[in-house]
């Protein structure tokens, strides 16, 4: 094991670091204040490949591996907690199963649009009644023709108040449970029937969550 960086990572370290210094630390104290994340920050950061690190250069991302994505978001969080949460689901979360399983369609609708910020992402599992228990969610998925019926509340959500499209875990088996009878969907904001409501928080309160 490695227990130290290698000579890409620290340029990336002090890189992001600097961004971090410039860009967001002037905007720390309103945001905080004001329980509002600094949207500009997306498109600033994807231009200068700091979201969604672990993903190919295929897709317009930096290739850096998980440890890259953990620098970055680790040096963002130096000034902000709650800013570097929603980078965080950015990058991780609310995007990696389009990556990982997505089709080449939804990469290229949702995935590289993330990577550059241009789409913000979140991700739908935890529950009122279920927490963040994956075998516990109520939210059901039921197959009608060719699309499928969505009925569910999700809660604590980062970057629900503004996100484009959330990532979002529902029951489609019951008899399966969370062996398989469980899938994730692709749900963009103002689809008929979304809505989210944001919540207030008393620390991190740039990072906006929603139910």
């Amino acid at each position: 094991m490695e227990f130290e960086f290698n000579e890409e990572q620290k340029m990336l370290r002090e890189a992001v670091h600097s961004f971090a210094q410039k860009e967001i630390a002037p905007l720390v104290d309103e945001a905080e204040k004001t329980g509002t994340f600094p949207l500009q920050l997306f498109p600033k950061m994807g231009d200068l490949g700091y979201l969604c690190l672990s993903y190919s250069p295929e897709y317009g991302a930096a290739g850096m591996g998980k440890m890259g994505e953990c620098i970055a978001v680790e040096e963002v969080a130096y000034y902000a907690v709650g800013i570097a949460a929603g980078t965080m689901v950015q990058g991780g979360i609310g995007t990696k199963a389009i990556y990982q399983r997505g089709t080449e369609e939804q990469k290229q609708k949702f995935l590289v649009p993330a990577i550059k910020g241009r789409k913000v992402a979140s991700f739908g599992l935890t529950e009122p009644n279920a927490g963040s228990d994956a075998a516990a969610i109520q939210t059901t998925a039921t197959r009608k023709n060719d699309s499928y019926v969505i009925n569910g509340t999700k809660i604590f959500i980062t970057n629900g108040p503004f996100c484009d499209f959330v990532t979002l875990a529902a029951v489609t088996d019951k008899d399966k449970g969370s062996r398989g009878g469980i899938s994730l969907f692709i749900v963009e904001a103002g689809t008929p029937g979304f809505s989210h409501t944001k919540l207030h928080k008393f620390c991190a309160r740039s990072g906006e969550v929603a139910e």
